[in-house]
């Protein structure tokens, strides 16, 4: 992965500020709004959003931050957090171009993987990606559920909804209760993947 702080033009010692600043300024110049149809623009901003969102992440992935001299997970790990948060707003498009920029594939990929292209609508990726995660980690509760759900076509969401009140609903069931799953793994000490 390149240099976050280069993407953005800004020193690794520079505020939050000068980072937002710097965001901005080139968010105003990539935008697809403002460039219509430019394949350049729409790769830079995608760039610049991975490196702000990578930016913003390094306090909430374990307090890493490794162009600040400090140690850090992978960059899978990393590009997969920022996935999880697009995924958590329903921007799917975005999670999947962040998490196809990765080479490191593990189960939490393929599982990340499975509930965007299950948003959009690509139902064969998505069982055949959770497919792989369940492979990858046949024991992980989480995507044995989560495959059970896709498998079944959203059955499962309806009869296990209830045991996840306050919700909010973003897309389909089915993707909701994937979010669910993994936001209890997540956030609650539940059984599941590793954030």
């Amino acid at each position: 992965m390149e240099d976050p702080y280069k993407v953005l033009g800004v020193s690794p010692d520079a505020s939050e500020e000068e980072i937002k600043r710097a965001y901005r300024k080139l968010a105003k110049q990539y935008h697809p709004d403002l460039n219509p149809g430019d394949e350049y623009a729409a790769q830079q901003m995608q760039r610049i959003n991975a490196a702000y969102e990578a930016i913003q992440n390094r306090g909430t992935a374990a307090g890493y931050d490794p162009f600040r001299g400090t140690e850090e997970p992978s960059d899978g790990a990393r590009y997969q957090q920022a996935a999880y948060q697009y995924i958590r707003y329903g921007r799917y498009r975005e999670a999947l171009n962040t998490l196809n920029s990765v080479e490191e594939r593990d189960a939490r990929w393929y599982f990340l993987s499975a509930v965007a292209n299950d948003a959009l609508g690509n139902q064969v990726t998505a069982l055949e990606h959770m497919r792989r995660a369940v492979s990858m980690e046949p024991d992980n509760i989480t995507y044995l559920r989560a495959l059970e759900e896709l498998q079944n076509g959203g059955r499962v969401y309806r009869q296990t909804a209830g045991n996840y009140g306050g919700f909010e609903t973003r897309a389909d069931p089915c993707t909701n209760f994937l979010l669910c799953w993994f936001m209890n793994a997540c956030c609650c000490g539940g059984p599941g993947p590793c954030c």
